[in-house]
């Protein structure tokens, strides 16, 4: 069982792509009613992408700063698309 989470180990940079993608998609996408509590959960997972861009655009490697962007850029996206949908 340790060689299996050695070979799938979860990387601490790739945890906003399978935690505040998916929500944040989930909440743009989907027929909920924006309540106040969709609508916390949505800037939080704006805030954290935020937050994991800041932090990984700092880093050593090409890698992290790749991602880092990555994150931004979403995190850009969300809000911009999130205030398309409020105003709509």
């Amino acid at each position: 069982m340790k060689k299996f989470f050695e070979k799938w180990k979860l990387d601490a940079l790739y945890v906003p792509l399978v935690t505040a993608y998916p929500a944040g998609l989930w909440l743009l996408l989907g027929s909920t009613e924006w309540h106040a509590t969709t609508l916390t959960l949505y800037i939080l997972c704006i805030l954290f992408l935020s937050f994991s861009g800041f932090v990984e655009t700092g880093g050593d490697s090409g890698k992290e700063i790749f991602f880092g962007y990555v994150y931004l850029t979403g995190a850009l996206f969300f809000s911009a698309a999130g205030l398309w949908m409020w105003l709509i």
